[in-house]
């Protein structure tokens, strides 16, 4: 039996300094878009619609979540066909832009002043608009897997523990792995990066499992997250193949689902940036 494909890819960029996300979906075919996902009050909003490429896990939110450095390929004529840019959240109306030779693009990074450092083959000077804090351009990191996971491993993820890697099921075990300590207790979320394969359901491509680490330390696989990572208040963030987003919560001892919201039945509709996401 076929199964069908998914209508909706999802990939999500958490802020690390405030309680906001940047939800990347993408669907139907040749389309993007944007929603600003608020922790604290559990509200999705949605922003840019875009049609062409985008490439999330090299994409960046800056610290307070109002940014986003973006890396697109566009319909445009050069320098618009491949370019990165700034906007500002969950727009793509770019504030600054700077030509990319193609996609040798290997992700960006913002510093907690807003500072930007950008890791690809590209102009250092921007052919459009001006960025008001420093830019550093740095050479391109072929190292492609810590690439994928570059958001990753600036959120606090780090290699994971021998003793728990013990546990993982074998086929998992020689693929490279993470883990994110859950804040107030030693409790872990696990990835398990397992390749690329772009026949096959994956944000640019790339395949992934996740698992949670329970209180017994047994290790419970979360089949339907394709992005999870822990909030501030230690609560599980989810996005699932099924194109919702959600959020988990201890409650009396168990994993109890507290909110979600099923983003998989979108019809394209774009629209013009806001006037405040027009400019500095």
């Amino acid at each position: 039996m076929t199964v069908p494909a998914p209508s909706c890819r999802l990939y999500v960029l958490l802020a690390t300094a405030a309680p906001v996300a940047l939800i990347m979906r993408r669907g139907p075919a040749g389309w993007w878009h944007l929603m600003k996902w608020d922790l604290l009050r559990c509200e999705v909003t949605p922003g840019a619609w875009f049609r062409g490429a985008l490439y999330p896990r090299r994409c960046a939110a800056s610290p307070d979540g109002t940014l986003l450095g973006y890396f697109a390929l566009g319909h445009g004529q050069p320098p618009w066909d491949t370019y990165f840019a700034v906007s500002k959240t969950p727009w793509l109306t770019a504030l600054t832009a700077w030509h990319t030779n193609g996609t040798w693009a290997g992700g960006c990074e913002f510093a907690p002043d807003n500072s930007l450092t950008i890791s690809a083959s590209m102009d250092k000077q921007p052919f459009h608009g001006n960025y008001p804090y420093r830019v550093t351009v740095q050479r391109l990191d072929l190292d492609w897997v810590r690439r994928d996971l570059r958001n990753e491993f600036k959120r606090g993820w780090r290699p994971l523990s021998q003793e728990v890697a013990k546990q993982l099921p074998l086929e998992l075990r020689q693929a490279v792995l993470i883990e994110r300590i859950r804040p107030g207790d030693d409790r872990a979320l696990v990835l398990a990066h397992t390749g690329t394969d772009f026949q096959r359901h994956g944000i640019e491509g790339v395949q992934v499992s996740y698992l949670r680490e329970d209180d017994d330390g047994i290790l419970t696989p979360l089949s339907e997250a394709v992005w999870a990572d822990w909030d501030s208040k230690g609560r599980l963030l989810m996005a699932t193949r099924g194109g919702v987003v959600m959020i988990n919560d201890r409650r009396s001892g168990s994993w109890t689902q507290i909110w979600s919201q099923n983003l998989c039945d979108l019809t394209p509709a774009p629209a013009p940036s806001p006037h405040w996401a027009q400019a500095w």
